[in-house]
């Protein structure tokens, strides 16, 4: 899959999803002084990450 789609559905999702309840605390757990942002950003993401069976 070439990268210009991943970044399309990834852009699109992020769109979409603005504003939802996850994305807010991510960002108010990011913006706690002495978190490292993108480790905030990683755990989040893999919390999300949907799980096959």
């Amino acid at each position: 899959m070439p990268i210009s789609s991943l970044l399309a559905i990834f852009i699109t999702v992020f769109l979409a999803e603005l504003g939802d309840k996850t994305q807010l605390a991510t960002v108010l757990f990011a913006s706690e002084e002495g978190r490292n942002p993108w480790l905030v950003f990683g755990a989040a993401s893999l919390a999300l990450w949907p799980q096959r069976r």
